[in-house]
């Protein structure tokens, strides 16, 4: 799924405290790319996600784009992880039988080698499973976009490790565009095919 971001501007705040965030920015991302986007806090990288997600603007949030934030807790704490990935897939598709939803509820968290925990909450997960139960979860609903916030920063090496092989293998495999915010210039150029600098407002690209 191709995204095309043109001529774009976010501000917040009122008055004397109104700060310009996004500054005309345009972006095109062709459908299967990996791109991430590096640069200095503040310069607008989680809010040109958050635009392309729907948080903002005219445009409202769809099934086909999906966004990991760094916060592990993405989940439900209420609900088993299985019972997570079951709520997104029943929810976004009405037309699916309670016995092939729990299939590909299975079908997902195997994907992502959390099929045993399925019957834990998310409060007895690593951070790491949390990663990995929000990935199950983007592709049970069969996202073609996933928006990703700095997803890894708290991992530790080893399980980054985990992560990095894991998110290649699902874009490869599932043709995903992934749109990476990061701070790791290492892990930007390990991961993605391009790579975008923001360095100030004033920017347009194109990739």
């Amino acid at each position: 799924m191709d995204i095309k971001i043109k001529n774009i501007t976010k501000e917040f705040g009122d008055g004397k405290n109104r700060i310009k965030v996004l500054d005309h920015l345009s972006l095109d991302v062709k459908s299967g790319d990996f791109v991430s986007i590096i640069g200095p806090s503040g310069a607008g990288k989680t809010t040109l996600l958050k635009y392309i997600a729907g948080f903002y603007g005219d445009k409202k949030p769809t099934r086909d784009i999906f966004m990991i934030f760094q916060d592990f807790n993405q989940l439900f704490p209420w609900r088993t992880l299985g019972e997570n990935i079951l709520y997104a897939i029943i929810k976004t598709n009405k037309d699916i039988s309670k016995v092939a939803a729990a299939a590909k509820s299975h079908e997902v968290l195997d994907e992502v080698g959390l099929n045993e925990f399925y019957n834990y909450y998310p409060n007895q997960l690593s951070g790491g499973m949390k990663q990995r139960g929000a990935l199950a979860r983007a592709l049970a609903v069969e996202s073609k976009v996933l928006l990703m916030d700095e997803p890894f920063s708290s991992l530790d090496a080893e399980n980054k490790k985990t992560a990095y092989e894991l998110l290649l293998k699902i874009w490869r495999r599932n043709k995903l565009t992934i749109i990476f915010v990061t701070h790791d210039l290492e892990e930007a150029y390990l991961l993605s095919d391009k790579v975008l600098y923001f360095k100030d407002l004033n920017h347009k690209v194109s990739v």
